[in-house]
């Protein structure tokens, strides 16, 4: 890539990156993607659909099929073999174990049972069976390793994609920094500035994570990989061989960390601007005078779950308030003794992000998953946050500390609490400010996200693999990593020099000791034996003393 001068307009910059980015040769990419989470997937399609249209020829193994690939596009369903992932709010989980603990282990069984259901396909086994030849393989990186072995089998380079912050295992893997003194873990709700007891449970947390998942993720994984492609690597030394992994996050709005070469963030990739807009949905916030209050749980955790009696009380709280609420919910499955309010909407789907952004939308009542509070922040539109699962308590906490959102969970809401804190997102302008605040930060780089990610992913086509950007931390041991091999000379050569002085000190002090006596007595003789002599001296001399 030619250089660019620093005085160079943007604009200049970014055609030069798109130039050379064009000059990659068409690559043929397996992407294996078994994810079957449609937000997730929406950040993934979009990669997608971003390299077939830059003539790479791609296998896909999705459970999101298109139903008119294009013709350099290949594909592997796995529609249906996985009952999409929905969380009904009014399961209780008796348990003494901690939410993260039981998040965690959740989220590793769900990635297992992908991995069981994938390694089982007909496609699947037949393109391992086959000499197909690849450029590049893209896997989903999260709480399963088991697909890695696609890069040995095809001597290819691999691409993570990762839709979170990066998760403390995958630190790890690619050796970039923990900092658990002040970045919280993904399983935490802290925010950057920890007090000391916040720091302990941070660290605690972020080993216990690892843990879990070496024991719970990576022995199965291994298992399962060796009956897929056969007896071969261990997954932990794969996993060290990334040579990119994407990471769904940005500065801005999650935490200030620092990055090995190896990890790029491209928070925001799934944004799209061309989603459709129903009429009768445009009719519904056009007409708004008093604005929209919008809430959506995303596709994952059902609004229709909450237990009646809460969703009544929100119910009742919604019905006191003059704005229109917008809310994602099927409601033929609420309780037949439920009764909602005149000003509530319902709808089954609702196109999230062109919602958000429309001028009249004041408030949006979320669980605090990342991709719809990577939404928000990019409409500017201040936030309830109820977070339920995973990271959203970390997402919660970073938009509050941001000052543009609100926090409760569903067992403090009551009629009080929830209309207390309507009131102030909707009148307070101090949340509204700080989200255009949030969104310029958010939005201002020097590439879109989406753009950021297929430059990265042909850099490491043009550069064979990019093992460039491996961290040489990886090859070091814990104990030279941690620098304990240094700390142990430091600490020999501070205690050999401490004992010789000691040893030299005490040897001096006992010269001195033994040498005193003697010179003390040779003195005291000398002395005495003068004032005799001057004795003598006088008398015969006859000099009287005074």
């Amino acid at each position: 890539m030619q250089s660019v001068s620093s005085h160079s307009g943007m604009q200049r910059v970014l055609c030069t990156v798109l130039l050379c980015a064009a000059a990659v040769h068409a690559a043929r990419i397996l992407a294996v993607l078994p994810t079957n989470t449609k937000s997730h997937y929406a950040m993934y399609g979009r990669i997608i659909d971003a390299l077939v249209k830059r003539d790479h020829h791609l296998t896909v193994i999705t459970h999101f099929p298109s139903k008119h690939p294009p013709s350099n596009m290949e594909q592997i369903s796995l529609e249906g073999t996985i009952p999409e992932i929905t969380n009904n709010l009014t399961k209780q989980q008796p348990t003494i174990k901690p939410n993260f603990v039981r998040n965690l282990e959740q989220i590793i069984k769900e990635c297992l049972h992908a991995c069981e259901v994938v390694s089982q396909m007909p496609g699947v086994i037949s393109l391992l069976n086959s000499t197909e030849k690849f450029d590049l393989i893209i896997i989903e990186v999260f709480g399963s390793e088991c697909f890695l072995p696609f890069g040995k089998r095809f001597d290819a380079p691999v691409v993570g994609l990762l839709s979170s912050v990066p998760l403390p295992w995958v630190n790890d893997q690619i050796a970039n920094p923990e900092g658990p003194s002040y970045i919280p873990a993904y399983v935490t709700g802290y925010g950057q500035k920890m007090n000391i007891f916040e720091r302990f449970l941070n660290t605690i947390a972020i080993n216990w994570a690892k843990i879990i998942y070496r024991y719970k993720s990576q022995a199965a994984s291994q298992a399962i990989a060796d009956r897929m492609f056969g007896p071969g690597d261990k997954l932990e030394t794969l996993a060290q061989n990334y040579s990119l992994i994407l990471s769904n996050s940005h500065f801005s709005i999650n935490e200030v960390r620092p990055l090995v070469p190896a990890l790029v963030e491209v928070g925001g990739l799934h944004l799209n601007d061309a989603q459709a807009m129903p009429k009768n949905l445009q009719n519904i916030l056009d007409n708004s005078n008093e604005g929209v209050v919008y809430w959506s749980f995303g596709s994952m955790s059902r609004i229709e779950t909450i237990p009646s009696d809460k969703l009544a009380q929100i119910f009742h709280v919604m019905s006191q308030l003059p704005q229109i609420f917008l809310v994602k919910m099927n409601r033929a499955l609420l309780s037949s003794n439920l009764t909602v309010p005149e000003n509530v909407f319902t709808m089954d789907w609702i196109p999230q992000y062109k919602t958000l952004c429309h001028p009249n939308v004041k408030v949006f009542i979320s669980h605090g998953g990342l991709l719809g509070t990577q939404e928000a922040v990019a409409c500017g539109v201040p936030m309830l946050i109820l977070p339920l699962y995973a990271d959203q308590a970390l997402n919660a906490r970073a938009m509050k500390d941001r000052g543009l959102s609100l926090t409760l969970t569903l067992q403090e809401i009551t009629k009080d609490t929830l209309k207390e804190a309507l009131q102030n997102l909707l009148s307070d302008h101090r949340f509204k400010e700080n989200a255009l605040k949030i969104r310029e930060r958010f939005l201002d780089r020097p590439m879109p996200p989406l753009e950021t990610s297929v430059y990265w992913i042909e850099y490491v086509l043009r550069h064979k693999g990019a093992s460039h950007l491996r961290s040489p931390a990886l090859d070091l041991s814990l104990t030279q990593y941690l620098l304990l091999d240094v700390l142990i000379i430091c600490v020999t050569l501070t205690a050999m020099t401490t004992y010789i002085l000691y040893k030299l000190f005490r040897y001096l002090c006992t010269r001195c000791i033994r040498w005193w006596p003697k010179q003390a007595m040779a003195q005291k003789t000398l002395f005495r034996k003068s004032i005799t002599i001057l004795h003598t001296f006088m008398w015969v001399y006859k000099i009287k003393t005074n």
